[in-house]
Order: C-alpha cells, then structure tokens, then sequence
C-alpha cells in the first residue's frame, strides 16, 4: 500500500531528478558542437546520473514499491520531462550567446 510519505518522497525525488535531467541536457545541447553528440550523452550520461541519485537518495522514499515501477517513475519520467522543459520552454541554442574566452 502507498502511503502519504511514500508519495512526498517520490515526489520530491522525481522533482530533483527533472532538475538535473534538465540542467545536463541543456549543458549537452549548449557545449557539444556536433549534430547527435548531445542526444548521445544525454541518453546515456543523465540515466546513470539519475540512478547513482537514486541510489544515494532512494531513502526518501519509503515503503515497498517494485523495482520496475519505482525505475520509471525516477529515472524514464524525469528524463522525459527534462527534455520536454529543454526543447520546448528554452531559447535554441544557436539564440545563447556563450562566454568565449580571450585566447591572447
């Protein structure tokens, strides 16, 4: 049975995990200058981001859930949702002017 506490923690722990998935991908698509680079290494960075958090902060959810549930609530739902605040709510990243460096 899912409790309130069960559903706090996952709530707060999938709100972190869209921060983060939102904040890498948006750092992929700024610095990486090749076509699939960022898609690449947002598929596979972020996850296993998400599940070494999850590993370390999966004590906020307690009660019993089962793993195949519990994986893609916190790891395939926040991925998703960082990918739909970055491609959909944020300026294109040829419209970011980035900090260039002084090479002199």
């Amino acid at each position: 049975m899912i409790t309130i506490g069960t559903i706090v923690g996952l709530l707060v722990v999938v709100t972190l995990h869209t921060v983060v998935a939102t904040v890498m991908t948006r750092f992929f698509r700024l610095r990486l200058d090749t076509r699939g680079g960022a898609a690449v290494f947002s598929l596979f960075l972020i996850p296993v981001a998400l599940f070494a958090s999850l590993l370390l902060f999966g004590q906020a959810i307690p009660g019993q859930m089962e793993p195949n549930t519990l994986l893609l609530v916190t790891i395939v739902l926040p991925i998703t949702l960082g990918f739909a605040v970055d491609l959909f709510w944020m300026p294109h990243p040829e419209e970011v002017e980035l900090a260039r460096r002084n090479e002199s």
